[in-house]
């Protein structure tokens, strides 16, 4: 079965779009070995070449001219990023796998200016300035939330917008339960981190968020934090049967009844235009569609 590279060469190839992978190229298809995809486009191609694009769901990064940056996940090749050039004419090329790379087999240099580093770099800090994504993982202790957060935040640490993930659980000290001054003090903090992050334009990845607190007594303060803090642009709830939950936490401290579990649930389930994951279902198919969700929502 083909993966989803070849099928983008290949549709490439059947539209007759001039271009080629300028360098890094011996790996390809089959594999990124963490690396971009670096191309040449024909000019006269572009249109062509955004229609592909746009059927295979790839996302665009503004303001990277004279470079342009595309980006989608694939959960067998993880992150893919296009770095496409455009130029009046192709230089010599020749076929190599199922695509194009230069006859001579060279590399070809991105040869950007330093002042076209600094315009673009200053365009995207402005872009991004006040609208740093807050990205935000529930679920009840068991649930898989910080496997899923975790592993989210290392397939984008090469994306190029900075991302800090922000716990606002309390740590326990040995086996003595944090105090309620102190727990209060954790998440007043991480609201202050994830404003911090807003308005410098970085993304915050957060392992829960504010839907938990006082949800049982003095809910005017639960407004009033709600009100607060910052609104996500995406929830993820982590969905896992009472039971495997339980399963997960045998032998651990604070292991939740069932009616606690389906309590907890209840509260997600009234947060607006949240997302659940499955995490009965493979761990690389749930992030593929959490990631894409994610460059869905914060790029173009």
């Amino acid at each position: 079965m083909k993966n989803l590279l070849e099928n983008l060469f290949e549709e490439f190839n059947n539209r007759g779009i001039s271009y080629c992978v300028r360098s890094k190229y011996k790996h390809l298809p089959k594999s990124l070995d963490n690396g971009d995809i670096d191309m040449l486009l024909e000019k006269k191609d572009f249109l062509k070449f955004i229609e592909i694009i746009k059927k295979f769901k790839f996302k665009f990064y503004p303001y990277t001219k004279p470079n342009f940056f595309y980006f989608i996940y694939d959960k067998n090749l993880g992150l893919i990023h296009l770095d496409v050039i455009l130029i009046k004419k192709m230089i010599s090329i020749k076929k190599y796998k199922n695509f194009y790379i230069p006859a001579n087999e060279k590399s070809i240099p991105n040869r950007k200016t330093f002042l076209q580093k600094i315009k673009t770099g200053l365009r995207r800090r402005i872009y991004w300035l006040f609208n740093g994504p807050v990205i935000v993982f529930e679920g009840p202790d068991g649930s898989g939330k910080s496997t899923l957060t975790n592993a989210v935040y290392t397939i984008l640490e090469k994306f190029p917008i900075k991302k800090e993930i922000i716990h606002f659980a309390t740590h326990f000290n040995g086996n003595k339960k944090p105090s309620k001054l102190k727990r209060a003090l954790t998440r007043a903090f991480s609201i202050l981190k994830v404003w911090k992050n807003k308005i410098l334009g970085k993304i915050s990845i957060t392992d829960r968020y504010i839907y938990l607190t006082f949800r049982k007594h003095r809910q005017i303060f639960g407004k009033i934090l709600k009100f607060l803090a910052p609104k996500p642009d995406i929830v993820f709830v982590m969905k896992s049967s009472p039971e495997e939950i339980r399963k997960r936490k045998i032998g651990q401290r604070d292991l939740l009844s069932n009616d606690m579990i389906k309590e907890l649930y209840k509260v997600y389930d009234s947060i607006p235009g949240k997302i659940d994951i499955n995490t009965k279902k493979p761990k690389k198919e749930n992030l593929e569609f959490m990631v894409n969700k994610i460059l869905e929502k914060i790029l173009i």
